[in-house]
């Protein structure tokens, strides 16, 4: 009796533990249900989809590139930039400028005296009226000599005196024209002992180097002056990607500091010489700052992303598509009935992101058909 005690009881362990297993086994069991393609279904109410903010959307089609990045500054070509100094020295009589401070092309920037500048314009008058009754005799003389009536000598010396009193007044003309003194308003009564010294192209003063009493030596930079109408972009792309630039590629680059704003230009030269020092390359581009509402400055420093090899393609927000191991799905709206929407969990093979966009390479099956673009993340699995 007490064997089969024992025995029963084995029995009745054995089943405990195979039933327990059993239970086991449907609590592991898939919570999603399958449709007959074997994919998961999704459904959450119309009021859960509202108040997560969730979004459905299409594929539609998004540029994609191979991007080649770069760094470099925004500057500006030789042409418009200029250093203003004097071409004679003189004392700084007046200068009224600031940094940063806007100019014209012809507006005077600051002024020198000097006496010598009384001297250049006395010498250039006393020539002026020298000159006349010089251009006289030698035209007299030399009617003479065609009549025969004057010796060729008395012309001779009457054609030197004129053309040397001429290339003398035509040379003090151009000095004072360098001092931007007016020689056809030039008189006895006007005669001055400063000289305005102008703008010659419009822009932005960059640097003043001069105070009122100094003395400016000829040639010494007073004044910087850069006009930013034609500035572009310098960049410095590195040699194993220079073979993928060309004329014309777009670029797209920002300011380090801000890593959200980006803006636009292209390709327009590029550079035929390797720099030895960090085996980079010159590429010059263009764009337009006056249509990109931005008060870019000459030297900034800038990181910029060269676009080649574009191509268009069938995209989906990257909100849309979850990882989950080794495979990428996306929600395909199913139906939208009783308040519900039943969503289809499905395979995407996926290729390039560029701006927020992933590019799908199995475009053709998700075809005029709704996703959700917002809100898959927590609802894939």
């Amino acid at each position: 009796m007490k064997f089969i005690k024992i025995f029963f009881s084995f029995a009745f362990a054995l089943a405990l533990i195979s039933s327990c297993n059993r239970g086991s086994a449907n609590e592991t069991s898939p919570k999603e249900p399958l449709n007959a393609h074997g994919e998961k279904i999704v459904a959450l109410t119309l009021e859960q989809f509202n108040t997560s903010g969730m979004k459905l959307g299409r594929l539609t089609p998004q540029l994609f590139s191979e991007r080649v990045h770069a760094t470099g500054m925004l500057d500006v070509p030789p042409q418009y930039k200029t250093a203003v100094s004097a071409y004679y020295g003189g004392t700084v009589k007046e200068v009224h400028l600031l940094v940063g401070q806007k100019v014209s092309q012809g507006a005077t920037l600051f002024t020198l005296e000097n006496p010598e500048y009384v001297q250049m314009q006395q010498d250039y008058l006393s020539a002026k009226s020298r000159l006349n009754y010089l251009r006289a005799e030698y035209e007299r003389q030399k009617t003479l000599l065609n009549e025969k009536v004057a010796s060729r000598k008395k012309f001779l010396k009457a054609e030197a005196d004129y053309l040397s009193v001429l290339s003398d007044y035509n040379a003090l003309g151009k000095k004072l024209e360098l001092l931007n003194i007016d020689t056809q308003t030039l008189n006895a009564e006007n005669i001055t002992t400063f000289a305005e010294i102008k703008a010659p192209i419009s822009g932005y003063v960059t640097e003043v180097n001069i105070t009122r009493g100094q003395y400016l030596s000829p040639n010494e930079v007073a004044v910087s002056i850069v006009s930013n109408e034609h500035m572009h972009l310098e960049l410095n792309v590195f040699e194993k990607d220079i073979t993928k630039i060309r004329k014309g590629q777009p670029i797209r680059f920002r300011l380090p500091d801000n890593g959200t704003d980006y803006y636009e230009g292209e390709v327009f030269l590029v550079g035929r010489a390797v720099y030895s020092e960090d085996r980079a390359i010159n590429v010059h581009g263009h764009f337009h700052p006056a249509k990109q509402n931005f008060p870019f400055i000459p030297g900034m420093y800038i990181e910029a992303e060269i676009l080649v090899d574009q191509q268009q393609s069938p995209a989906l927000p990257a909100d849309a598509v979850v990882n989950v191991g080794e495979a990428n799905y996306v929600l395909v709206k199913k139906s939208l009935a009783n308040n519900t929407y039943t969503f289809a969990q499905r395979a995407v093979k996926i290729g390039r992101t560029n701006d927020g966009y992933i590019q799908i390479l199995n475009a053709d099956e998700l075809a005029n058909q709704e996703i959700l673009i917002k809100g898959a993340f927590d609802l894939i699995q």
